[in-house]
Parts: C-alpha cells; sequence; structure tokens
C-alpha cells in the first residue's frame, strides 16, 4: 500500500490539537472542543490502517510482536527518560513533589495505566491487538460491531462501579494500585470502539466504486469538504452541550453526546484532509505531514521533556509588553505553538537520527 498522505494531515491536526489542549491558557470553550476528539481522532484512524493494511489477514502473533516493537517498547523507554528527566528538574527547581511523585510515576508506567500522556501507547496496543483479533475471530462486520458494543458497554458501566468504589477506598494504597490497572484495562474496549468505528467506515467507504479511502476523484473533493465542515459544526454543538471530557481518565458526561461529538469531529477532520490530498507536495501540508509521521514522538515528548513548560515560558515573555486581552491571549497562544514545534523538530530529528544509528549499530 502507498503512502495514503491524508491520514498523516490527519494525525499532523490532531497532534497539533493535543498541544493546543495542554496549553495552560486557552479558553475553556476551545479546550470542550478539543478534547472530544482530538484522542479519539488517532484510535479511528489506527482502526482506518488496519482495514487498509490489512493487518487482521497477517499472523496474529507477528502483529503483537511488531506492535509490542512499536508501541510497548517505546512506552517503557520513553517513561523512563521522562522520570530521569522529571528527578532533574526536581533537583534543579524543587517543584511538583519529589520522591512521591517519582514512586507515582513508575507504579503507573507498572501498571500500564501510564503517567502524563504515556497512557496512550497501552491504550492503542490493546485496542488494536483486540480488534484484530475479534476481525480474525468473528470476520463478518455485523457480528464485529456487536461485539464491539458488547465490550464498550460492559467497559463503561464498569468504570462507573469502579470509580464509585475509588470514591470510598481511592485512600488504601492497595486499591490505588488496583484502580491504576483496572483503568488501563478498562479503557482498551472504549479505545477499540472508535478504531472499530476506522475499520468499520474505511471498509463501507471500501465498498463504493472511485470514493474510497484510498480513492481521490475530483468530484469527491467538494463532498468532502462539505461533509467535514458539516461534522465538524456537529462535534461544536455536541461538545458544548456536553462539557469537558477526557479519554484518558475515563470521564465521558453524557456516553451519548460524548461519542457523537467525538466520531464527527474525528471524521469531520478525515474529510477536509481526504479531500486535500492532491495537495500533499504543498509546503504547508509537507509540514502537517511531517508532524503526522512523527507524532508518536510529539505525544510523548511534548509534556514530559518539557518542550511545552519551556514555550510557554517563552510565549509569556515576548508578550509582556502587550495589555491584557484577546490580542495578547491570541499572540501567546500562537507564540506557544510555534515555540513548542520547533522544539519538537529538533528532538524528531535527534531522535530519528539515533534510531538510524542504533540499527546500523546493531545490524554490523
Amino acid at each position: 500500500m502507498g503512502r495514503i498522505h491524508y491520514i498523516d494531515f490527519a494525525k499532523g491536526i490532531g497532534i497539533i490539537l493535543v498541544i493546543l489542549a495542554h496549553i495552560s491558557y486557552i479558553s475553556d470553550n476551545t479546550r470542550i472542543f478539543v478534547v472530544s476528539f482530538h484522542m479519539p481522532l488517532f484510535f479511528i484512524l489506527s482502526g482506518m490502517l488496519i482495514f487498509l493494511r490489512k493487518e487482521s489477514e497477517r499472523s496474529l502473533r507477528d502483529t503483537a510482536i511488531n506492535k509490542f516493537r512499536r508501541m510497548m517498547i517505546p512506552y517503557f523507554v520513553y517513561s523512563v527518560v521522562g522520570i530521569l528527566i522529571y528527578i532533574v528538574y526536581y533537583l534543579l527547581t524543587g517543584r511538583d513533589g519529589g520522591f512521591p511523585t517519582v514512586l507515582s510515576d513508575i507504579v503507573q508506567t507498572l501498571t500500564l495505566y501510564g503517567f502524563s500522556v504515556m497512557w496512550f501507547l497501552p491504550a492503542i496496543f490493546g485496542a488494536e491487538l483486540l480488534l484484530i483479533a475479534l476481525i480474525r475471530k468473528f470476520r463478518t462486520l455485523p457480528k464485529i460491531l456487536a461485539i464491539v458494543v458488547i465490550l464498550t458497554v460492559v467497559s463503561l458501566i464498569l468504570n462507573k462501579y469502579l470509580e464509585a468504589a475509588n470514591a470510598l477506598y481511592g485512600l488504601n494504597t492497595l486499591f490505588s494500585v488496583f484502580h491504576l490497572l483496572a483503568v488501563a484495562i478498562l479503557r482498551v474496549p472504549v479505545c477499540m470502539s472508535f478504531a472499530a468505528a476506522g475499520f468499520f467506515i474505511a471498509a463501507q467507504w471500501s465498498r463504493f466504486q472511485n470514493i474510497g479511502p484510498d480513492k481521490f476523484p475530483p468530484l469527491a473533493i467538494p463532498a468532502d469538504i462539505f461533509i467535514g465542515i458539516d461534522l465538524i459544526a456537529l462535534d461544536l454543538v455536541f461538545s458544548h452541550i456536553n462539557g469537558i471530557t477526557d479519554l484518558h481518565f475515563m470521564i465521558f458526561n453524557n456516553v451519548f453526546f460524548y461519542y457523537v461529538a467525538a466520531l464527527s469531529g474525528s471524521f469531520g477532520v478525515i474529510f477536509i484532509c481526504k479531500a486535500l490530498e492532491k495537495l500533499y507536495m504543498a509546503p504547508p501540508l509537507r509540514l502537517l505531514s511531517y508532524f503526522g509521521v512523527n507524532s508518536l514522538i510529539i505525544m510523548v515528548t511534548h509534556l514530559n521533556f518539557y518542550v511545552l513548560l519551556v514555550a510557554e515560558i517563552g510565549g509569556m515573555h515576548f508578550t509582556k509588553m502587550l495589555e491584557e486581552g484577546i490580542l495578547k491571549h491570541t499572540v501567546f497562544i500562537i507564540l506557544v505553538m510555534v515555540f513548542t514545534l520547533i522544539g519538537e523538530i529538533v528532538l524528531i530529528e535527534a531522535i530519528n537520527r539515533g534510531r538510524t544509528l542504533v540499527r546500523k549499530h546493531v545490524s554490523f
């Protein structure tokens, strides 16, 4: 399968929205909209790729090994590096808790709950493997979707009971560890439901001649843009009715509203990006694609490597002469985003070159 650029575009938009959601001073309305779909988008795209790459037709064992190398080894490596960076940060500043924070991060890592943004890697690893196993077992889409719905509903119900128990016993150390492990497990079916949505849409989409997920006829472009804008508008409505949500902490408020917002926002971005497929050589889209291809590095470093914190300090410095108001707030957000992405480009190039050197060394 050749590279499908709109998936890279969508990942690029998704990771930029992840950074935006973590900026301290964005408005509540912006945060509500962004978090309603920015993480589900990644799982939906993973489901589409499972279909397009025909991963369910490969050996489950080989697929699991490959995904473990691509997701779980980075999970443990970046978690350890993140903890070491935090220790240095604490020794230099004395902020954010010290040894109790280190111990908490270690426990969250070992239970696969994942501290900070690291939760994403075990979640997508488990979601993709579970979905592929279901596809291999049940074969037909109606059966697969029925099982997905059942597992998701059970997970959501158990999560409510778990949070009620946590309110009563959360101060107990053993229960706290159990709670972390249980949340990590219950996240997987919920995340898998979004991957299943991506797989299902790609499968249905592929049945239509000339407009499938890897076909780009000129007449489909205006339709994709129109559908994408409408879906994003739908997300705006439902996300603001539902309020703040967080897939990380399994906070959904009204589950129906959450899924409508998450699916409409995600597919809205995907449709608009698909309309731009033929323009992939345009410099802005090449940059967006670059961020999309390297979205995993950005995901695990922008917070834990303090890139965003440094960018926010820089943003405050360069806007301190501006009067308080919308202009200052807007300039600050733009500067923080630019500084963060510049910092991430440096990290991406360093990490990718380091990987290349390691591979060459290992090959010898």
